[in-house]
């Protein structure tokens, strides 16, 4: 005869001592990091407002180029495959 285990009527809903100690080192963990960023972001060194206009200069001007290339690119193989194509 197969019987099903019983669970246990007396067991409290509380977490095990092990599970509750890990949470806390967690929690404990989680302030130490934030505390951590914190303290690294204080030290970030932020650009000045003419270095980011010549920074976002220099990303628009390299799209351009870059767009216009593929541009050129994409035209050469166009008039290439319609000159071999019927």
């Amino acid at each position: 005869m197969v019987t099903t285990p019983q669970k246990d009527q007396g067991a409290s809903p509380r977490k095990p001592k092990k599970q509750a100690e890990q949470d806390n080192a967690n929690a404990n963990g989680l302030a130490a990091y934030l505390k951590g960023v914190q303290t690294e972001w204080g030290k970030v060194s932020w650009p000045t407002m003419p270095q980011i206009w010549a920074q976002t200069l220099v990303v628009l001007v390299m799209v351009s180029i870059m767009s216009f290339g593929l541009w050129t690119i994409d035209n050469l193989f166009r008039l290439g495959i319609g000159a071999i194509t019927p």
